[in-house]
């Protein structure tokens, strides 16, 4: 139930939020509004005020601004023909249309900077040491990086600046472990295979200990094997680890193979069991497994560092939504890895709620900024296809066909449906494998 409320509510900001946008470059573009809507389908609140009737309708999957003149064939009588909203000027259309869109990309670059400024960015941790690395003997899985070399470190970007400008000179690493500040000379390496100098780490925001933390998958290969939970798994074929993720390591090292032994303890006793793992890939043999993890720590910026840092954390979003569109019209992303609908957003607001409100808050942002980027995209019944039926009037000086255009939107708007539904139809299958 909480997972749902969280879920009703962000729609209904996020929602609102383009909607508003809409809304405002309408009315102070002289247009008449009829309607200000959140949702689809029957009403189950609605108020009239002046010439606008605001409204939260059922289906809580999108919303809508009903403006006097979006169809070309409407005539009202009572409406002043030039606050039909195809009597304004192209610009003035393309400025509606993208009034959505602008103010969620603003909304989350807001959203960014005031989590930054009431949580703090969540700290860099050592989520695991690589064997061999310059870190092996020095740092410890769930350090939280302060600093290297007097930098403070922040995000991924900052680390690797800070390696690098050492030119494989000794570094001072600040790290935060049990709440104690404490300092460690290390010497970065280079690597040839990525040709940079590294650590020997790997960083990450959460750190996941070698402790099973819930029940397992009864159909799970860990299952199988007899682990369960609160083992603590403490080698696989023979090699230590100390995290989740050198588990994961160790066991995609000794894949293929039938059978990969694992020591642990249990209750203070050390045991070892053999998982079978034939014809099995790592991500096989670790399904339905979950470690504990050491939580996320975090360092409040100040008022100048915070807005400088949201508006990276910005451009950062913006690239990763860039390389997902690449991925995906290239092929070599598939469409059902990268995309949630409405059960699946649920879910992933429901975990982040439940991490943390500065996680919830990264999360929402990422949403609005998903949102906003959706509807540039020229897609019939989008904000981005109304802008570029306007663009193209600019163009060729004189309008697409009444008629032509609205069977295009109403298509376009029953093909968005139906992926809508394909999508959640999918969402709700995952629940139960």
């Amino acid at each position: 139930m909480t997972t749902l409320l969280i879920f009703l509510g962000t729609i209904l900001v996020l929602v609102g939020i383009h909607e508003a946008g809409h809304f405002f470059a309408a009315k102070l573009s002289g247009v008449y509004v009829k309607e200000f809507a959140i949702g689809f389908g029957p009403k189950l609140l609605s108020i009239q005020r002046g010439e606008t009737r605001y409204s939260i309708r059922a289906l809580p999957f999108g919303g809508y601004v009903s403006m006097a003149g979006e169809d070309r064939a409407e005539e009202d009588s009572e409406i002043p023909r030039e606050r039909f909203l195809y009597s304004k000027p192209p610009s003035i259309r393309i400025l509606v249309s993208l009034a959505g869109p602008i103010a969620n990309l603003l909304m989350t670059i807001i959203v960014l900077i005031l989590a930054l400024w009431i949580f703090g960015i969540p700290l860099i941790q050592v989520a695991d040491v690589i064997p061999g690395g310059a870190a092996e003997a020095v740092l410890l899985p769930g350090d939280r990086i302060l600093s290297i070399a007097n930098i403070p470190i922040y995000t991924d970007g900052d680390l690797t600046r800070a390696v690098q400008g050492s030119a494989g000179e000794p570094i001072e690493v600040t790290v935060e472990r049990d709440g104690e500040r404490q300092n460690f000379m290390i010497a970065p390496r280079f690597n040839e295979t990525v040709e940079r100098y590294l650590i020997g780490i790997f960083p990450h925001l959460i750190t996941f200990t070698n402790t099973l933390s819930a029940p397992l998958d009864p159909a799970s290969v860990f299952f199988a094997a007899g682990l369960k939970e609160g083992d603590t798994i403490v080698a696989v074929e023979g090699i230590a680890v100390q995290a989740g993720i050198g588990i994961g390591a160790r066991v995609g090292e000794s894949l293929p193979a039938d059978m990969i032994t694992v020591r642990f303890f249990r209750e203070g006793e050390e045991k070892s069991l053999v998982l079978q793992t034939a014809g099995l890939n790592a991500g096989q043999v670790l399904a339905g497994v979950t470690f504990t993890d050491l939580g996320i720590g975090h360092r409040r910026l100040g008022f100048v560092h915070g807005i400088g840092t949201g508006a990276r954390q910005f451009a950062g979003y913006v690239r990763l939504i860039g390389r997902l569109i690449r991925g995906l019209t290239t092929g070599r992303l598939a469409p059902g890895a990268t995309v949630a609908g409405p059960v699946g957003i649920a879910r992933i607001l429901g975990d982040s709620a439940r991490r943390g409100g500065g996680l919830f808050l990264q999360i929402f942002a990422s949403l609005s900024l998903s949102l906003g980027f959706l509807n540039l995209i020229p897609f019939p019944a989008l904000d981005g296809s109304r802008a570029a039926f306007a663009l193209y009037e600019i163009v060729r000086r004189r309008p697409i066909p009444a008629e032509r255009e609205g069977m295009i939107h109403a298509i376009g708007f029953f093909f968005l449906i139906a992926l809508m539904l394909f999508i959640t139809y999918r969402d709700i299958l995952n629940l139960f494998q």
